[in-house]
C-alpha cells in the first residue's frame, strides 16, 4: 500500500497554504483506497477528487463513479455541517472495489447521528427545500447501509452496487482525461 499524499507533504512546495495534513493511501493490487481529511468542505472536495481518480483507474462504469461521488459527497458534507459544525475534526473514508460494487466506510468523531430522524423520502417539492435530500439520496443509491456509534466514533457503512449503476449508462467506462 502506498501513501500518495504523504509523499507530497514531504515536499514543502506542494503543501497547501492551510497546512492540510490529509493522507491518501491506495493499494492498487487490491483495489483499496483509504482517505483521511480535515472536516472542512474544501478538504472533502479534494478527497472526492482522489476518489473519482481512483475509481476511474479501476475502470469502473461512469454511473457507478457518479453514484459513489454523490453518496460520499452527501455523507461527508453532512459530517462537516452537522457532526462537526464549527468544532472541526477528521474524516476517514475507506473504499474497497469488490467486482460488482464499491464498499465504503466513513468514520468521524463528531456528534452522533440518529438515522431514525432522517428522511427516507425526499422533501416535498412544493416546500422548495434547498436541503433535506442527503439521507434520501444515500439510502436510495446504496445497499447494506448501516450507522453505528462505537467508542466515540460515528461509523457509516454502505455498498454502492455497480450493476444498478451500469444499467443507467449501458456500462460506459469512465476514463481519466
Amino acid at each position: 500500500m502506498i501513501c500518495i499524499r504523504e509523499e507530497l507533504l514531504a515536499q514543502p512546495e506542494s503543501r497547501s497554504a492551510r497546512g492540510d495534513k490529509s493522507m491518501i493511501w491506495m493499494d492498487e493490487a487490491n483495489a483499496d483506497l483509504r482517505l483521511r481529511c480535515e472536516g472542512t468542505l474544501f478538504s472533502v472536495r479534494e478527497a472526492l477528487q482522489h476518489v473519482h481518480q481512483f475509481l476511474s483507474i479501476q475502470c469502473m462504469p461512469c454511473a457507478l463513479v457518479e453514484d459513489v461521488d454523490l453518496v460520499l459527497s452527501e455523507a461527508m458534507t453532512n459530517i462537516v455541517r452537522h457532526s462537526y459544525g464549527d468544532a472541526g475534526g477528521v474524516i476517514e473514508c475507506d473504499l474497497v472495489v469488490k467486482g460488482t460494487s464499491v464498499d465504503c466506510r466513513i468514520t468521524d468523531t463528531g456528534r452522533s447521528f440518529d438515522p431514525a430522524g432522517a428522511g427516507r423520502a425526499p422533501p416535498e417539492p412544493a416546500d422548495l427545500a434547498e436541503g433535506g435530500y442527503g439521507w434520501f439520496l444515500i439510502h436510495s443509491l446504496t445497499n447494506k447501509l448501516s450507522y453505528t456509534r462505537e467508542g466515540g466514533r460515528n461509523i457509516l457503512r454502505f455498498s454502492v452496487p455497480a450493476m444498478q449503476a451500469m444499467a443507467k449508462d449501458d456500462a460506459e467506462v469512465h476514463v481519466l482525461s
